[in-house]
């Protein structure tokens, strides 16, 4: 017991030497930290979102949400800053609307870019029973495209050819489908045939 106590001084007056030692934040830290504040909402942004927080904690038990669609922003916006280094034009035609969660390739832009549809419905029917679904679009570097058999950005002369990747849109199917085999139940392989 003696020597938990000595131990825990220790540490203590370790832990009062180090901050004797590094002392308050440097004129840098201070700046960073500074910066990190300004981030967070305030004025009229600050009033809007306590507000939309204030309906929805106060919301009926039983309520729920019926009208609500995120904004998908141009793909600009959505891919890294340099995606026009790697493909000079990129064209905005994709839409996951109507679509299983999965991975699908953009034949419009050449395959080069795929996007991951997330369709709150399909994957929390319990909590959302209208259709909302996210869109994440992402850029294969260059010399790659998002071959759609194997869901990964593969050299171009590996990959599936681009203009049958809609052809394989089926394997998205594939995510969250339980499959019975001589083992018991289990979640289907993305390229296992459908029923």
């Amino acid at each position: 017991m003696l020597s938990c106590r000595v131990l825990l001084v220790c540490v203590a007056v370790a832990c009062v030497g180090v901050w004797l030692v590094q002392g308050l934040p440097s004129k840098r830290e201070q700046r960073a930290i500074r910066t990190r504040l300004k981030l967070r909402p305030e004025g009229r942004q600050l009033l809007i979102d306590a507000q939309v927080g204030n309906v929805l904690r106060n919301a009926p038990v039983g309520s729920q949400l019926i009208a609500t669609q995120p904004p998908i922003p141009a793909i600009l916006a959505r891919l890294p800053d340099n995606a026009t280094l790697i493909r000079p034009n990129i064209v905005d035609t994709f839409k996951c609307d109507g679509r299983g969660y999965g991975y699908y390739a953009d034949e419009d832009n050449e395959c080069q870019i795929f996007h991951v549809c997330l369709p709150l419905r399909q994957l929390y029917p319990a909590n959302f029973t209208t259709d909302i679904t996210f869109q994440f679009s992402f850029i294969c570097p260059e010399y790659t495209i998002f071959t759609q058999d194997a869901m990964v950005c593969a050299w171009s002369t590996e990959a599936v050819p681009c203009e049958y990747a809609h052809d394989l849109y089926w394997m998205n199917q594939n995510f969250f489908r339980e499959v019975e085999d001589s083992f018991g139940t289990r979640y289907a392989h993305v390229n296992e045939p459908l029923p």
